[in-house]
C-alpha cells in the first residue's frame, strides 16, 4: 500500500489513522503491540470486534492470536483449518476482502462461538517487506449499522501495513534480545567451567605441594597456584550474576586477600591482613588485572616485608576517589616491599608481572615508606577503559 493513496480519505480517517499509527511505532514488545493494534482496528473501523490471525508456517492454520470484542476470551487461540474462511481466502489470495452480508458469502466459514454472530466484516493480509502474507486482521460489525465501502479498504491496508511493519521490528527486537540471553547463558556456562577447571589444577598443585622438600619449589607452586586461585575467583563471581561483563571489586580483592593468606600463612610467623574496601563496580577485564597485581604484592608482603620478624600486619585499601578512578594501597608495618620495583634476584618475575599488568590497564604504581615502619603501595588507575 503506498502513502500515496492515504490522500483519498477524508481529513477525519487520515488523522484518526495517523494518530493511531504512530501509537503502534511507538511500542517494542510484541504481545503489548499486538493487543494496542487490535484495538486501533477497531478504532479506526468502528466495529464491534476485531481479531489478528497468525500463520502456522508448519500447519497452514490461522491462529487467533489477538481477538478483541465481547467473546475474545472465548476465541483467542482458536485455529482455523487451512484455506478456510474468509481469513484463509485472504492470505491464500493475499487480497483484501469484504462484506456486508456474511449470510450470503460463499467465503465465510462460520462464527467461532455460539455466543457472537457476524454480521458483516472487512478482512487485509499482513505481509513482510517482500509481500509474501505472514497473517491477516479483520475488523466485524460496524457499530453504526452502515456498510464497508472500498474507502474503508485503503484505510484498512493502510493500517495493516504499519501493522506489519510494528511486527517485523518487534519480532527482530525480541529475537535479538533472545540471543542476547542465550549468548549470556553461554558466557556463564563458560565461567563456570573455568572456575571448575581452574580449581581443579590449583587443587592438584596443593597435592603437589606436600610431596617437594626443596622451598624454592614450593615457593614456586604456591606463587602459581595462587594466580590460578585468583583468575578463579573472577570466573566464580562472574557467574554468579546477572552482568557479566562488570565486577565488584571489593568483594574480589576480598577474596584475593583470604586466598593469599590461607596458602602462604606459616605457624611459625603470624601475619594478619586488614581490609577497608569501598564498593565499586568496574569492568571485569580490568578487575581480574587489578586482582593480580593485588596477588602479586600480597605475596610479595609476604615473603619479604616481615623477614626476621615473628608476625606483621598488611593493610589493603580501595578508593573510588573519582573520575571513573580507582585507587588500592598496600602497606606494611614491618620492613617494606620496595624490592617489587626493582629487578632483584628473589624477585624478577614478580617485578617484570606487576609492572607488565599496571601497564596493561594504564595505571600507575607508587611507592612511599610509612612514618613508622614499612612502605604503602599505591596502585591508581581507571575503573572503565579510556580510548
Amino acid at each position: 500500500m503506498k502513502n500515496t493513496r492515504l490522500k483519498e480519505l477524508p481529513a477525519d480517517h487520515s488523522k484518526l489513522l495517523l494518530h493511531v499509527i504512530e501509537g503502534i511505532n511507538r511500542t517494542v514488545k510484541l504481545k503489548e503491540l499486538l493487543q494496542k493494534c487490535m484495538r486501533a482496528a477497531c478504532t479506526v473501523m468502528q466495529t464491534e470486534a476485531s481479531s489478528l490471525m497468525l500463520l502456522d508456517e508448519q500447519t497452514g492454520e490461522l491462529n487467533v492470536s489477538i481477538p478483541t470484542g465481547p467473546v475474545q476470551e472465548n476465541i483467542e487461540g482458536i485455529s482455523i483449518p487451512k484455506n478456510k474462511g474468509i481469513g484463509g481466502w485472504v492470505l491464500r489470495h493475499n487480497k483484501p476482502y469484504f462484506c456486508n452480508d456474511i449470510s450470503k458469502s460463499e467465503l465465510f466459514w462460520k462464527d467461532l462461538t455460539d455466543d457472537f454472530t457476524s454480521q458483516n466484516i472487512i478482512c487485509v493480509p499482513l505481509c513482510v517487506s517482500s509481500g509474501k502474507p505472514f497473517g491477516v486482521i479483520q475488523a466485524v460489525n460496524r457499530k453504526s449499522g452502515g456498510d464497508f465501502i472500498e474507502k474503508d479498504v485503503i484505510v484498512f491496508e493502510a493500517l495493516a501495513m504499519h501493522i506489519s511493519i510494528a511486527i517485523d521490528r518487534a519480532r527482530n527486537y525480541e529475537e535479538m534480545l533472545k540471543r542476547l540471553e542465550d549468548r549470556e547463558i553461554q558466557l556463564s556456562e563458560i565461567h563456570h567451567r573455568l572456575k571448575n577447571n581452574l580449581a581443579t589444577i590449583s587443587g592438584l598443585i596443593q597435592l603437589d605441594l606436600a610431596d617437594l622438600s626443596e622451598e624454592n619449589c614450593r615457593d614456586l607452586l604456591k606463587v602459581t597456584g595462587s594466580r590460578i586461585r585468583s583468575v578463579s575467583d573472577v570466573h566464580s563471581l562472574l557467574y554468579d550474576q546477572k552482568d557479566l561483563g562488570e565486577l565488584e571489586l571489593g568483594n574480589y580483592i576480598q577474596r584475593v586477600a583470604q586466598n593469599i593468606k590461607h596458602i602462604f600463612s606459616e605457624p611459625v610467623k603470624e601475619i594478619s591482613i586488614t581490609t577497608d574496601l569501598d564498593e565499586i563496580q568496574i569492568e571485569a577485564n580490568r578487575a581480574m588485572t587489578a586482582g593480580l597485581i593485588i596477588n602479586e604484592l600480597l605475596i610479595n608482603g609476604y615473603k619479604h616485608a616481615f623477614e626476621g620478624m615473628e608476625k606483621g600486619e598488611i593493610g589493603l585499601q580501595l578508593r573510588d576517589i573519582g573520575d571513573n578512578t580507582v585507587k588500592i594501597t598496600v602497606s606494611d608495618n614491618g620492613i617494606g616491599m620496595k624490592s617489587i620495583l626493582h629487578d632483584n634476584e628473589d624477585n624478577t618475575h614478580g617485578t617484570y608481572i606487576v609492572k607488565a599488568l599496571t601497564n596493561k590497564i594504564n595505571g600507575e604504581l607508587n611507592i612511599r615508606e610509612n612514618k613508622n615502619s614499612g612502605t604503602s603501595l599505591e596502585l591508581i588507575f581507571k575503573s572503565k577503559k579510556t580510548d
